[in-house]
């Protein structure tokens, strides 16, 4: 801008960017620029814009892709250019789609990619999907990760806190998880992470319980604290 105000972004897209799209994203981005609120992070300019660079940063081989008879692809470009609208107006990370990744919990099983960012090959997440993870848990997978583990207790008969000894041996049966009646339960596996690594060294083990309001969890201990990891439908 003339106050020398910048803001610079990133674009990724997984197709062929037509001059009509480069133009509306543009658009896009700097109506969102203009439109910012006090308050947010990147401040809304304070004077008018004077130099405007686009630079490819990537490009990729041609892979064949054709267009439709009438030019475009219907239904799935509108949504592509809604999708775009909305990360143009509030970011890249805005609107993201889910793509499968190795790991041994669910939270690490799933990785959030901005949509339009190219997604991994089949070869590539076969691989990630499919290599040896000790300490993983069988499937089926749960249906519902939260943003962050909620804390929970789970208790013996007694009201005890239940543990997970340095053999990877159960203290005691579980029986209750906060005031819900545990009816059935598996586990645990034990998981060693990063061991070589103290800052990022963690030990906790994984149990699947079934409460007796018909749901069913993936709950972990770690330093002594419990958690619910992810739900099962």
């Amino acid at each position: 801008t003339e106050h020398g105000e910048s803001l610079s972004r990133l674009w990724r897209h997984d197709g062929a960017l037509t001059p009509g799209m480069i133009a509306e994203r543009v658009r896009w981005q700097v109506d969102g620029w203009l439109n910012r609120h006090h308050g947010e992070p990147i401040q809304r300019p304070t004077a008018g814009i004077v130099v405007l660079r686009l630079v490819p940063d990537e490009v990729g081989p041609d892979n064949g892709t054709q267009h439709g008879f009438w030019g475009g692809r219907g239904v799935d470009d509108r949504i592509s250019r809604a999708l775009a609208r909305v990360q143009g107006m509030l970011g890249p990370g805005a609107v993201v789609t889910a793509a499968c990744a190795g790991g041994r919990g669910p939270a690490e099983q799933i990785r959030l990619i901005p949509w339009g960012d190219a997604r991994d090959t089949a070869d590539r997440r076969d691989v990630a999907t499919t290599a040896p993870w000790p300490g993983h848990i069988p499937p089926p997978a749960p249906a519902v990760v939260p943003p962050q583990p909620i804390v929970v207790s789970v208790l013996d008969k007694e009201g005890a806190p239940v543990g997970v000894t340095g053999r990877g041996l159960v203290t005691a049966p579980p029986v209750k998880l906060n005031d819900l009646d545990i009816t059935g339960w598996a586990g645990p596996w034990p998981v060693d992470e990063r061991w070589w690594d103290p800052p990022a060294h963690r030990r906790r083990a994984r149990f699947q319980v079934a409460t007796a309001d018909g749901r069913a969890y993936l709950v972990s201990i770690e330093r002594g604290h419990w958690f619910i990891e992810a739900a099962y439908d």
